[in-house]
């Protein structure tokens, strides 16, 4: 599990679109890149989002790639407003372009994937599981077959080829690969002042020290559970195996530095005093050390190479030319350059396309805002709440327009309708409430503080009823494990 993991881990490129190449954005943007059928597609879905170089990205390839970056953001940060659409949507954009970039300079160096290195990596993949079947069948989950499998890896596999021509001459020495493959197991007991102060230091080193004298191997286990101030207590201190570049320096020195079965006198970090002992020790020797011994050096090579990838990256960025003909996302590119001016233009021609977004009215009157044009910025915001009328963040930001402008009764009441919108956002209704508060219009700011206190009692109302819930689980259980008992 170990090794698969870091092979895995070598798959892990620095930059967003190069990982768009390595980690399947690039593919997941949609099969008309690399060999798909446009044919199959709306004519609109297959028109042009931006021309990179001379080869399209179609509305196709952008909406495969947008769903998947906003499903992974979504699955980290939970539900995105449909304001943050536009920076998803560019930030997609953005990746297809760098894959094309990438896709075209390999083309441009001959890089070939033959039949025999993509069967060898789909083998690789294959012995990963169990049985072939359970293979199949994770293949069939994922809505991939074997030859579009075989595609990706091809693709992969010329990417690779172009990083080593890249990066492949930087040197790796024996010292850093043995160094990578090192681990300990290792427990410890975490003694942490009570101030940081030298006093709160000195207590806690005192009582380190006072631990450490009684310390041995059978009662390491004992001692840290009713001494560790440290979630590993629990377990007795154990932390598992740890490879180097994991824990702070301190740390780091002390636990390679012992032999198994070994405890440390107490070890400083910032976190307070360390009393270590390593129970396992996985050193660079031996055959499984030398079968896994290339992929660790391109491993660390690659680390050592991000900044060359990057600056390679940009450069070949900067040379391309990539023509936006998405009116929104030459907007969002203009804004983003800080063309204020520009952004306006072609914020308007996409509102010409799509007259009922009221995203586009709102980021238009973003672009107003940042010209210093607050009546313009403020008509469009009411464009914008007007078109998307349950959108309590359109109406929060057109307060504050509004406060800008020293509209005092509109921005109050733009802020009551927004509170009105997000009745379960606590975190809206406590800015809002601060806003109304701001303004001394204490009357409104009442009305938000009830919409809180109402938040916070079904707040209540729910981890009581959860709360009852268990009880009444656990003692439904209880006659039926005495029971099993007496039988």
């Amino acid at each position: 599990m170990f090794f698969h993991k870091m092979r895995e881990q070598m798959k892990v490129i620095i930059i967003i679109v190069v990982v768009a190449m390595a980690g399947g954005l690039l593919w997941a943007g949609g099969a008309s890149l690399f060999g798909g059928k446009q044919n199959s597609q709306p004519a609109q879905a297959a028109a042009p989002v931006a021309v990179v170089n001379g080869q399209a990205i179609s509305y196709y390839d952008l909406y495969h790639t947008f769903i998947n970056r906003l499903q992974q953001i979504e699955q980290e940060q939970g539900i995105l407003p449909g304001r943050s659409y536009e920076a998803v949507r560019f930030q997609a954009l953005e990746s297809l372009v760098g894959s094309v970039i990438i896709s075209q300079e390999i083309d441009n160096r001959k890089l070939t994937a033959s039949k025999a290195e993509i069967d060898q990596e789909y083998q690789n993949i294959v012995d990963q599981f169990p049985s072939v079947d359970d293979f199949k069948l994770q293949l069939q989950w994922a809505g991939l077959t074997e030859d579009v499998l075989k595609a990706r890896l091809a693709e992969e596999i010329k990417f690779d080829k172009l990083k080593q021509e890249i990066i492949g001459d930087l040197p790796v020495s024996d010292r850093e690969i043995q160094e990578a493959y090192e681990r300990v197991r290792a427990s410890h007991i975490l003694i942490t002042p009570d101030t940081d102060s030298e006093e709160g230091w000195a207590e806690a080193e005192q009582k380190a020290q006072e631990i450490w004298s009684e310390l041995t191997l059978d009662n390491f286990a004992e001692l840290a559970k009713l001494h560790s101030e440290d979630s590993s207590a629990e377990q007795g201190g154990d932390l598992g195996y740890i490879s180097r570049g994991r824990t702070v320096p301190e740390f780091e020195a002390a636990v390679f530095a012992l032999a198994v079965d070994e405890i440390s006198e107490p070890v400083r970090s910032m976190y307070g005093y360390h009393l270590i002992t390593v129970t396992e020790r996985q050193e660079a020797e031996g055959e499984e050390f030398e079968n896994v011994r290339s992929l660790i050096e391109d491993m660390i090579r690659e680390e050592k190479g991000q900044e060359d990838l990057v600056a390679w990256f940009e450069g070949l960025r900067e040379q391309a030319e990539v023509l936006y003909t998405d009116h929104q996302m030459n907007a969002y590119n203009q804004v983003r350059l800080g063309n204020f001016e520009d952004a306006t233009h072609y914020y308007k021609l996409a509102i010409e396309e799509q007259p009922n977004d009221g995203y586009l009215y709102a980021s238009l009157g973003d672009v107003y805002s940042e010209l210093g044009q607050l009546d313009e910025a403020i008509a469009q915001y009411e464009s914008a709440t007007e078109k998307f009328s349950t959108d309590f963040s359109l109406y929060m930001a057109l307060g504050q327009l509004y406060e800008q402008a020293d509209r005092i009764d509109e921005a109050v009441e733009a802020y009551l309708k927004s509170s009105e919108l997000a009745p379960n956002d606590i975190f809206a209704q406590l800015s809002l409430y601060s806003y109304v508060n701001r303004l001394e219009r204490y009357e409104e700011a009442k009305i938000i503080e009830e919409r809180i206190a109402a938040y916070q009692e079904l707040q209540s109302e729910r981890l009581k009823e959860q709360e009852a819930a268990t009880q009444a689980s656990e003692s439904a259980e209880e006659p039926i494990e005495e029971s099993a008992t007496e039988n």
